[in-house]
Formats: C-alpha cells, structure tokens, sequence
C-alpha cells in the first residue's frame, strides 16, 4: 500500500529510514518563558518512525514571538531541553531537524516578553484577529512598527545565533520558515513589504531578506543540512500573490545557488492556480530535493514520487 514511501532515502546528508517527512507542527505548549515543555521530549519520541522529523516552528529571538505558549531557541535553557527533544528523535534512528520562525507582523504585544513590539517590513496592519492567553479570547492585531536597517540587520544575526544553539542541541539540520505569512514570507510579498530601498520594490529586493537569512544560517550549519519552506499559494495570515507561478519560480530557481538540503512547499490538494498544481514547476526549476506538503495520503503521496514532482521525501500534515 505505502510502496516506495517507507523505502529508505538518500536525502543530502542524510541516510533516511524511509521517504516519509514529519512536518512542523505548532503545539502552543511551550512553558511561560519559551522553554519546550516537559513532555516534549516524548511526544517527538513518538513520531520518531519517520525518516526526518521537523521539529515545530521555534522563534530564534524574543521579538520573534507571535502567538502564546510557543517555543524559542534563543538561550542556554532553550537549548537544553531542545537537546532532550534531539535524543528522543535519534532513539527512533530519524534525523532531527527544527524550524526556525520569526512571526513578524503576526504577534501581539501580550504574547511577547516585555520591552518587544510587533514589526514588519512596512507598518500594513494585519487583517485578522490573533489569541492571547491575557485577553482569553482573540483580540486585533496591531499596527506593526516599520523595521529600520538596525532591526533587519538584528534579525539577521539572531538567526545565526539560533542556528548555533540548534547546533549545540544537536539537530542534523535547520529549515528556514519562509511560508504562511509570517516574516520572511511578509518581506517577499508585495502586499505586506511597501519599502523602497533594497530590502523592496523589486522582486529581487523583496527576496533579499531571506537570502541573507540563509548566508548567516550556513556560518553555523554547511549548506546541505540548511533548509526552506514556502508556501506558494497560500492565503493564510492576509498573503497573495498575484501571480505565485511566476514569483515563486523565481524565489526557487534563485535557491539553487545555495545548494540547499531540501526546498518545503507548502501546497495543499485542491489549491493550486488554474494552471495546476506549483509543486511541479517549482520541482523543474529547483535542482535539489523537494519536501511536498499538504494533504497527501499513501495513494496521492506514491503517485506523486512516482511522477517525479518530488524527488525524495514526502510529507504530510497528518502525521
């Protein structure tokens, strides 16, 4: 039934058990101060059958944080228990890698650690309510601060340092969260990133953030064990595009030059444009492996391996 999906994979580095990938999986079970929590370690423990397990989106600084009761990676404590999460992973012979977020615009001043404040590309204000744990309900997002070169620049560094701390709790690998609307996501869209220096305007410049994200990732880890995720189509957190076929084939063809572990497309069944699905044409023009996402079951995910749209792992938000 599962076919070449519970194969062993080649995977960059890596040697996979099987072909399957266990997605980031927001919990919003942190403890108070960002920490993962004591129970962690078990549930990754299991799900560690899967041949790479992507550890939950994890904020790689304290303005980075968005929502309530999600983990950070930005301090000695953090890592700690991350490295208790890493052991448990490994226990089940998968490799461990974590996503590292910065929610941006997305993020109220309740849920972050005092003194921080939403910011984001350009002061656009999100159009969508968000929770926190002080209102007990959802409450409006705010206006965000426009980033200056200082904070661009800052973040920039905090993903470096997120990067070693991963390292020091032993994750084979990291992945750049640059999907559903969140910062990365926010700097590449047209919508939400109204600068005009070089940080945007131009596609080029609204790619640039995460290319410099990524140049200060692999000062941590080498290129092969550093991925991305995007999502192409999605709506999610007030994104569109109007032409994702285009942007996103740029956005992928432009990765090549990093020789990256994988490319992450987020695309769920039924969302594609009305040419068809982008994962493939994202596959045609992205040269390394392709990390497809979004619904897929034993039968749709062996026909897409089979096809060619992915060329190694596959994964899927029902794990």
């Amino acid at each position: 039934m599962y076919g070449k999906l519970l194969s062993p994979a080649k995977f960059g580095p890596w040697a996979l058990t099987s072909h399957v990938v266990m997605p980031p999986l927001t919990r919003n079970r942190a403890e108070a101060d960002w920490s993962p929590n004591d129970a962690a370690p078990e549930y990754y423990r299991q799900r560690n059958t899967a041949g790479l397990v992507i550890c939950e989106a994890t904020q790689v600084s304290p303005d980075a944080s968005g929502y309530p009761r999600t983990p950070g990676i930005w301090n000695d404590k953090h890592t700690a228990k991350w490295h208790e999460v890493v052991d448990a992973i490994h226990a089940g012979g998968a490799k461990a890698v974590i996503q590292l977020w910065h929610c941006g615009r997305i993020a109220h001043p309740d849920n972050q650690p005092e003194g921080c404040f939403p910011m984001g590309p350009s002061a656009v204000q999100p159009g969508l309510p968000i929770y926190t744990d002080k209102a007990g309900d959802v409450v409006e997002n705010p206006v965000p601060r426009e980033m200056t070169e200082a904070d661009i620049l800052g973040v920039i560094e905090s993903y470096r340092k997120a990067c070693e701390n991963a390292k020091s709790a032993g994750f084979d690998g990291v992945e750049l969260h640059g999907a559903n609307g969140y910062l990365v996501d926010q700097f590449a869209s047209t919508n939400s990133n109204l600068r005009t220096d070089q940080w945007g305007g131009s596609l080029a410049n609204r790619l640039r953030f995460m290319e410099e994200v990524l140049k200060a990732m692999m000062t941590a880890y080498p290129k092969e064990c550093v991925g991305v995720r995007l999502s192409p189509v999605g709506a999610y957190n007030g994104m569109h595009d109007s032409d994702p076929v285009a942007t996103f084939s740029v956005a992928a063809h432009g990765l090549n030059r990093f020789g990256l572990a994988y490319l992450h497309v987020v695309e769920p069944l039924g969302a594609g444009t009305s040419g068809g699905r982008v994962t493939p044409v994202l596959k045609a023009v992205f040269r390394g492996p392709l990390v497809a996402n979004g619904g897929y079951g034993a039968e749709t995910g062996n026909a897409a391996v089979r096809r060619g749209h992915v060329e190694h792992p596959w994964a899927t938000s029902r794990l």
